[in-house]
């Protein structure tokens, strides 16, 4: 398996190379772009929760702020780098980067059909939640909300057609040490870490009818430690007519050790290793521009975190369910839609765990008011 393993690497890595040893990277070709937009999220976040939910806390918080840098060197080579400054993480070892870079790479297309990217890049999950820009998804589903989104590797792209793409990609399956991403063993349990730390992901993404329906399909594979295997599925459909649009994701996860952390983050004691858990998400968002400069948006996913066989650590069955809804409207002022106001209402509805190793959370209710604004700075075409 390692040798596969070496070989797909090779292959991407020579094509990458080639294409940028080749003529279309010579000095006669001119920049073609610079692009800087910052991206803001401030809100009023008002707290509930308890039985019987009472106000808890509130307060204006930066939800967001967002650099975005991107542009074109060539006609076929093009960059991008992301970075959000809200929040501050220490340099993972693994990548040598700090978790608030979401992108750092380099892409070039060969042709219309056929690119490559190298770099800091999103990990390829299928769904429209997942591929929505950060600022404006106001919170994750489950399953979505765990997941290390942003990794260093290799992308290849080919679309046959306009309507169809089809994506292989190699990434590192962490940021920082073994020890982070899957805790400490307890005592009788041992593990290794993998011999090949990479995640390999096979993406599709298509649309039909005019671009009304579109499809966003992936499948996942790593090896969270040696001899264990970690298998995810994702995918989302979306319709859109008019004013009104609505999508629904589905994704699930199945691995012999908890590489994501979410049951993990609610046992009794989360620094230890928990075995065989399963996630299931599914989830629903609607929009209604019923108005230019107004938007109805309602939203509501289901999780499930569970252990499909009982270990040393935890028993078999459900660790946790929740129900989480969401609704709010949105008002655009201005033109364009780089503007607009919102208040969201978002309410945490959690069921009873059957496991005695499990901390169950309370119920919650935020009501949230702010803005998102998307400021080109500036833009620079040659």
């Amino acid at each position: 398996m390692n040798r596969i393993y070496t070989l797909a690497i090779a292959i991407i890595s020579t094509c990458f190379l080639g294409c940028l040893s080749s003529s279309s990277l010579l000095a006669n070709e001119e920049t073609k772009s610079v692009d800087l937009s910052l991206h803001l999220r401030p809100a009023y976040h008002a707290q509930f929760g308890g039985t019987p939910m009472e106000f808890e806390d509130g307060g204006f918080k930066f939800d967001h702020i967002i650099v975005d840098v991107g542009g074109q060197i060539t006609p076929k080579l093009s960059y991008r780098y992301l970075q959000r400054i809200n929040s501050v993480t220490p340099i993972f070892t693994k990548e040598n980067l700090p978790a608030t870079i979401d992108y750092a790479y380099l892409k070039y297309a060969f042709n219309d059909q056929f690119s490559i990217t190298a770099g800091k890049q999103a990990l390829s999950i299928g769904g429209f939640e997942y591929n929505k820009y950060p600022v404006d998804v106001y919170n994750y589903s489950g399953l979505t909300n765990f997941i290390t989104c942003y990794l260093t590797g290799l992308q290849t792209s080919y679309s046959p057609t306009k309507n169809q793409e089809l994506s292989f990609q190699i990434l590192n399956n962490r940021l920082g040490s073994w020890e982070e991403a899957v805790g400490t063993p307890p005592v009788g349990l041992q593990l290794e870490q993998p011999s090949v730390p990479l995640y390999f992901s096979l993406g599709w993404n298509s649309s039909y009818f005019n671009d009304a329906l579109q499809l966003r399909y992936a499948v996942n594979y790593t090896s969270p430690a040696k001899n264990k295997t970690l298998f995810m599925i994702s995918g989302g459909q979306k319709w859109q007519s008019g004013q009104f649009s609505i999508y629904l994701d589905a994704f699930y996860q199945r691995s012999e050790i908890d590489y994501l952390g979410g049951i993990r983050s609610y046992t009794v004691s989360p620094e230890y290793v928990v075995e065989n858990v399963e996630y299931f998400s599914i989830l629903g968002e609607a929009n209604w521009r019923f108005n230019p400069k107004w938007n109805i948006l309602l939203k509501c996913f289901y999780n499930n975190f569970s252990t499909y066989k009982a270990s040393a650590s935890m028993d078999k069955g459900n660790c946790l369910n929740s129900w989480n809804y969401q609704a709010g409207i949105e008002y655009y002022p201005m033109k364009d839609d780089n503007l607009h106001i919102f208040l969201i209402s978002t309410f945490k509805d959690y069921g009873k765990s059957e496991m005695l190793q499990i901390v169950n959370p309370c119920d919650d209710f935020r009501l949230s008011l702010g803005f998102i604004y998307r400021i080109p700075v500036f833009s620079i075409k040659h």
